[in-house]
């Protein structure tokens, strides 16, 4: 599948989902959404200080914060639930200048994904060639799903950046996010609905938390808030 520009996935209010979680999938619809965006965001420190990347230098993981106040972090939803409903965010980040490479990790501190089964783990302050976000592949004005991103409650997005050009630069970011407020679905009333999203008979959205082939794991407080009813994509099937 070619890369498309996430305003193109972002969805809508009524649409079904399939949201997978490492003890497999919940399945519901957005009641609400909001798009949240931040153009331009200079990438900046914990002190809320803009970065200068020095040529072909390294730039530890940093988190997401507003540089109007550093010590909010713009992508971390803390509390489970708003106005009595499920909320997590959905999309993608664009980058420039074209020489700076950003490297995800989510959670913050875990794996960097993105890479080929059987290679070495990729290291961002070598500038490794894989695993990255460019401009390339999410160029600043039309950040894409390249790497597509989804962040429930209690969960914090970091990134490391390599700067593989022979000049300093700041990179700035473009943060293009869905907020869904959101329904989930349980067997006792639902089964047919949910039988039919996971078979496909019915337009949904099938999205991962994480991304590539380890989502993350949902938690008992994610669990017991949101109510949730996880099924296996078979068992689902299969109501």
């Amino acid at each position: 599948m070619p890369i498309k520009p996430i305003k193109e996935k972002i969805l809508e209010k009524n649409y079904l989902f399939a949201l997978e979680f490492s003890e497999g999938f919940l399945f519901g619809r957005t009641v609400r959404r909001r798009i949240c965006q931040y153009m331009p965001y200079p990438l900046i420190d914990s002190a809320g200080n803009n970065i200068n990347i020095s040529a072909s230098g390294y730039q530890q993981e940093l988190r997401f914060n507003d540089p109007r106040n550093p010590d909010r972090d713009i992508l971390y939803l803390d509390e489970t639930t708003k106005n009595g409903y499920p909320w997590f965010f959905h999309g993608a980040i664009g980058i420039k200048p074209q020489y700076v490479r950003m490297y995800l990790r989510f959670p913050e501190g875990k794996e960097i994904l993105g890479k080929f089964p059987n290679v070495d783990p990729i290291k961002p302050n070598a500038g490794d060639k894989l695993g990255y976000i460019n401009s390339l592949n999410s160029p600043y004005e039309e950040p894409t799903d390249h790497i597509e991103i989804v962040i429930p409650p209690k969960q914090r997005l970091g990134a490391e950046y390599y700067n593989v050009d022979d000049r300093a630069h700041q990179p700035v970011l473009h943060l293009y996010f869905g907020l869904y407020f959101v329904k989930f679905f349980n067997t006792e009333k639902n089964a047919s609905l949910i039988r039919r999203i996971a078979n496909r008979e019915v337009p949904a959205t099938f999205l991962t938390v994480g991304w590539g082939d380890v989502p993350i794991e949902l938690g008992d407080r994610l669990k017991e808030d949101w109510k949730a009813n996880v099924l296996a994509l078979e068992e689902a099937s299969n109501l």
